[in-house]
């Protein structure tokens, strides 16, 4: 009888696939959230490159990494989804700090965040959690802090405050990335509010 080896396993499959919710800013969020970038860069002596425009969000609900596209649970969040939709009205988010986020060594990533102004993404973000909770998915914490990420970068910038960047928020936006290319977002659901 042979005995079976360490290495008589298969590997876990490669997570390439993350899904998450967000919102993102309109066009005119965007030039001021590049030129706020450009100047902050400067300023710190930076050397990350600022995130494209089409990439610029802020995270809601992460659903998680999966090595396929998880049908089944992509159909429950899509249902959570709507049910928030139907029940949100437009709202305006506002950014009026900008702060490097520790969270780890290096490549830390440069963030915008808010205080009064973002109250109405907090308050998306719950309702959304909570259908989400309700669907049977799991994962998201009741501690949440709402931010659009500028660039990735190993030098630290305290936070500071910045001229608010704002825009009406009047969709939610389910994407789809793919971790660890440089590949646009797919938008895999879109609910307007």
């Amino acid at each position: 009888m042979s005995q079976a080896s360490l290495f008589d396993f298969a590997p876990p499959p490669k997570l390439t696939e993350r899904i998450f919710f967000a919102i993102a800013p309109d066009a005119g969020a965007m030039a001021a959230i590049h030129a706020l970038s450009a100047a902050l860069k400067a300023q710190h002596g930076m050397h990350g490159r600022p995130i494209a425009g089409a990439k610029l969000h802020c995270t809601l609900c992460n659903l998680g990494d999966f090595a396929a596209m998880p049908d089944a649970l992509l159909a429950r969040a899509a249902q959570a989804a709507a049910l928030v939709a139907a029940g949100t009205q437009p709202f305006t988010a506002s950014f009026d700090t900008a702060q490097t986020f520790i969270s780890r060594a290096r490549n830390r990533p440069l963030v915008l965040t808010g205080g009064n102004g973002v109250g109405g993404v907090i308050a998306l973000y719950r309702e959304l959690a909570g259908a989400l909770l309700q669907a049977g998915i799991r994962g998201n914490p009741a501690g949440y802090t709402p931010h659009v990420t500028l660039l990735y970068d190993d030098v630290t910038a305290a936070p500071a405050a910045v001229a608010p960047v704002e825009w009406p928020v009047r969709e939610l936006l389910l994407l789809h990335s793919h971790i660890g290319q440089a590949r646009p977002y797919n938008v895999l659901g879109r609910w307007r509010f």
